[in-house]
This record gives structure tokens, C-alpha cells and sequence, in this order.
């Protein structure tokens, strides 16, 4: 599954190894996956453009162009992006080639079909894809349990919910939440905006040190360069519906929380003080964003 430790290993991989490289071209294998512009001019448009830098939003890959345009990949649940040599089989679910310059190819595949790409001056992209509503970044140096506070302060919705929403916080995936919930001790349905000043502090920690983790090892996914990354996708309780909790033993419960499979321990992260409620008359979290 692509969160954020994936997403941030590839754009670190495309930093070492794609930067400063020109586009020969595109090959389109799937019209659907390009967003915008048509797919016939991808191609046209990416043709002598030299990648002059690589960043993450969320769970988009940026790539900056010397022309002023921007290549933004999403993977969404599963999708793939790997360098490869020109010469060899490419995957199955192939959606979009991305020629270099030297024969080599970025190699854009999704079994689902779901992944997608994007193209288009960077005035323009960041306002079709919205990138200005999304909410701070969680691995940011300016990220901190004053901001989390900030950004949790006088919301209604379940904590696990609003974690999910991406103008609150920008890519934090269904897995990295659970799991960072679990290691703050926070049972998922808790009202966000409840909770005290050390609870901030220990979902501020958790969160990091589950992503901080998770980019450590490489994500769960395989690389730029094919390496299966080391990080395991059923950690402690994302995905281990009936098992031990490694901290306490109960058995790990799950269940649906706006629409999304929610992982905990009933033990570690008790129900106490889930249903407190804020003052009447506040504002309910806005729905997710682009929350895939």
C-alpha cells in the first residue's frame, strides 16, 4: 500500500537518480491514468524537458520541469514507479513509459489501474489538484504538537477520521493512522478535538516515529530500483484483525470508521471518553481530499 513512507522513498530515489535527466518522450499504454492534458500531446509536452527537481505533497510526486511545468504521479492504493533500462519486459498493468535521455525509462504501473498522472505549468497544477488546500505536512521540521493542537482544535469527528483528512494533515494514509494511534495509546473513534495536552504530545510522536520508521526501511513497497523495500505492511495492529497485541496480548479488533478498515487494541487504546463532545454549534471536519 503507497502512503507516505513509499511515496518518500521514491521522490528521494528520483532525487539520486532522476534530477538533472532530460525526457525523451511518453509512451501512454492507458489514456484513463493521464488526468491532464489529453494523453495524445503528453509526450509532446514532455520532450527535451529536464527534470530540475523532486518533492512529495501528500502522496503526489512533483517533478519540476525547466520550462516551468510540473509531472505529478499519485499512486493511489498499489500503483509502482520504477527506473529501468529500455530494454527488457515491462510490468503487465504498464500505464505510462517515461523516456530518458540514455535509453532509460520510469516505468508507471498500477495492477488496479488506478494510479494516475498529471501535467501542466505549476500555477495550474497546484490549482486542478487542489495542493493548496491540503493541510501541514507531518514529516515538516514545522510540524510539532502545537500545530497538531492547531489542527485539531474544535473538530467533532472521530480522531481517526479527521487524521484522514487531508486538509487537516497532507498524506497520512489508513495504515500509518492506525498505527500511529496504537502507539499513543488513542482508541480511533475518540472525539478529535478532546484531547489534552500530553495525549497531543503522544499522537505527535507516534505519528512521526511510525513514518519516520517506515522511511528508515524503505517503505513496504519495491523502489525506483525494483528493491523490495524492508518495512512490513501488517505491523502492530494495521491488518491483524483477531491476532496478539505486542505490547499487551488482547486480540487486535477491527472494524469500518468512515468507511475505512480501522485496526486496534481494546486494552492499549480503551474506549474511555470516546463519546465526549465539544461544545454545541462547531464546525464538523470538511469531507477527505484526495484521501486515496
Amino acid at each position: 500500500m503507497a502512503e507516505v513512507p513509499e511515496v518518500e522513498t521514491l521522490v528521494r530515489d528520483l532525487q539520486q537518480a532522476v534530477v538533472g535527466k532530460r525526457f525523451t518522450g511518453a509512451e501512454v499504454r492507458v489514456p484513463q491514468a493521464v488526468r491532464f492534458p489529453r494523453a495524445s500531446v503528453l509526450s509532446e509536452r514532455l520532450a527535451g524537458r529536464r527534470v530540475v527537481s523532486a518533492r512529495r505533497r501528500a502522496k503526489f510526486m512533483l517533478l519540476a520541469l525547466d520550462d516551468g511545468q510540473v509531472l505529478a504521479l499519485h499512486l493511489m492504493l498499489w500503483g509502482n514507479l520504477e527506473l529501468r533500462g529500455a530494454i527488457g519486459t515491462r510490468p503487465e498493468h504498464t500505464l505510462v513509459v517515461l523516456g530518458l535521455e540514455g535509453g532509460e525509462e520510469l516505468v508507471f504501473s498500477d495492477e488496479l489501474g488506478y494510479a494516475r498522472v498529471a501535467l501542466a505549468p505549476a500555477s495550474e497544477l497546484t490549482e486542478r489538484l487542489k495542493l493548496d488546500e491540503l493541510g501541514p505536512e507531518a514529516l515538516s521540521d514545522d510540524f510539532s504538537p502545537e500545530v497538531l493542537a492547531r489542527q485539531l482544535r474544535r473538530r467533532r469527528g472521530p480522531l481517526k477520521t479527521v487524521l484522514l483528512n487531508q486538509r487537516v494533515f497532507a498524506g497520512l494514509g489508513n495504515r500509518d493512522a492506525d498505527e500511529s494511534l496504537w502507539v499513543a495509546r488513542l482508541h480511533p473513534r475518540r472525539v478529535a478535538g478532546s484531547l489534552g495536552p500530553a495525549e497531543l504530545v503522544r499522537l505527535y510522536e507516534g505519528i512521526r516515529e511510525v513514518l519516520d520508521e517506515g522511511i528508515r526501511l524503505r517503505g513496504t513497497q519495491r523502489d525506483l530500483f525494483g528493491v523490495q523495500g524492508g518495512a512490513k505492511h501488517h505491523r502492530n495492529v494495521f491488518g491483524r484483525t483477531g491476532e496478539s497485541c505486542p505490547r499487551c496480548g488482547d486480540r487486535v479488533r477491527a472494524g469500518k470508521l468512515g468507511g475505512r478498515n480501522t485496526h486496534w487494541c481494546p486494552t492499549c487504546q480503551p474506549e474511555q471518553d470516546v463519546t465526549t463532545a465539544l461544545p454545541s454549534g462547531e464546525a464538523a471536519p470538511a469531507d477527505p481530499l484526495l484521501s486515496a
